[in-house]
């Protein structure tokens, strides 16, 4: 597997010249560096052009015209080494933050994932030099993040990651709206929602000790509030779409249900209990299939119909039958109502409730086996 190291540049005049060589001893005969710098004015660009010298074929340049942030320059590089067929890219920072030892395990672990993250926030992670407001942004970014997105991976935030090159095809790399830092929860998101497998290793995380860090305050406020606008550009559903679309979902079942108890026991005369037994199974049914194909299809993507979770969802709507029934005959037995249809009515919004989360975390729960600590 031929890998690529993308390090994006603008001034790091202090750094470079020390860290490709020593990214150099770490890494196999067959893995590659590429430097893409955005012209910078204190020479980065032509450090790295003397060095490829002593390089020849392993070290690349791609200068770019002018500054156009984190996202541009991460996504030429991108398409720079897709374009020369290689199997992976590592996003590598060029400040000596990311230290290269973790790079064999990265690219042995890559065999078998789509993604590899060296995360800051697993057991034996973390982050050194840096103060306490900044470690809190940090944390809570991606806590925050994680939150938003209903996404498991634990270091959204961070940016040392390496990437097949058939995830970034499923990514799409042309359908990025990051302009900045938040490209690596943008990054990080659309591969968890096409299904893309994520392993997570430990880093220790450690501040630059030359030249002057890019990130501002600003920046990282910025890239927060760009969560939401790429949930929307994903598309994926929210917890109140998929409960609406569910609620549609079981008032259709219910029509469904009074149809079939309607031509077999007032048009042909069967007997009510049975009937109303078949109603339930023939209701609960098409409810699965609605839901696999429509509220939940987020969740579990191209998965298939299956009986399993079709048995699955068949027990939840049953538990959410014994709840109604439970909260109807508690109201109804403790407390005075103008009318025992509001004990009804609590029964059937707790019910609903209840079938709505078992089938939401149970039957049609994320695969988060998929992401790996």
């Amino acid at each position: 597997m031929r890998a690529l190291i993308i390090i994006i540049t603008y001034n790091e005049i202090e750094n470079i010249g020390l860290l490709i060589p020593e990214v150099f001893k770490i890494i196999p005969s067959d893995t590659d560096i590429l430097v893409v710098d955005d012209s910078s004015p204190d020479g980065t660009g032509k450090a790295v052009e003397d060095l490829s010298l002593e390089y020849p074929g392993r070290l690349h340049l791609l200068t770019r015209p002018v500054k156009e942030g984190t996202a541009a320059a991460y996504i030429a590089g991108f398409k720079w080494g897709m374009s020369r067929d290689y199997d992976a890219f590592l996003q590598f920072d060029g400040d000596f933050s990311h230290n290269p030892k973790y790079i064999p395990e990265m690219l042995e672990a890559i065999k078998t994932y789509d993604i590899v993250i060296g995360s800051r926030n697993i057991k034996g992670g973390g982050v050194e030099g840096w103060p306490l407001s900044r470690n809190i942004i940090s944390r809570g970014g991606s806590l925050y993040s994680r939150l938003i997105l209903s996404c498991p991976v634990k270091d959204l935030t961070g940016g040392y990651n390496l990437w097949r090159r058939e995830a970034l095809e499923k990514i799409g790399l042309d359908r990025i709206i990051s302009k900045s830092y938040s490209l690596q929860i943008e990054l990080k998101y659309r591969a968890f929602c096409a299904g893309c497998s994520v392993k997570e290793i430990p880093i220790l995380f450690t501040d630059r000790k030359y030249g002057v860090s890019k990130i501002s305050k600003n920046t990282v406020f910025e890239a927060l509030l760009v969560v939401f606008k790429i949930k929307k550009s994903v598309g994926v559903d929210s917890g109140i779409d998929q409960f609406f679309k569910f609620a549609v979902t079981g008032g259709l079942g219910a029509i469904t249900n009074l149809v079939v108890f309607f031509l077999f026991v007032d048009i042909a005369s069967f007997r009510p209990v049975p009937v109303s037994i078949l109603c339930f199974f023939v209701a609960g049914i098409q409810n699965y299939i609605l839901n696999h194909k429509w509220s939940f299809k987020q969740n579990i993507l191209s998965q298939p119909l299956s009986f399993k979770r079709c048995f699955l969802f068949l027990c939840g709507s049953l538990l959410g039958y014994l709840v109604n029934i439970s909260i109807m005959s508690f109201m109804v037995s403790q407390f005075v109502l103008p009318w025992k249809t509001i004990a009804q009515a609590c029964g059937i919004a707790g019910g609903m409730l209840i079938n709505f989360l078992v089938s939401k975390f149970v039957v049609f729960r994320k695969n988060k086996k998929k992401v790996n600590k």
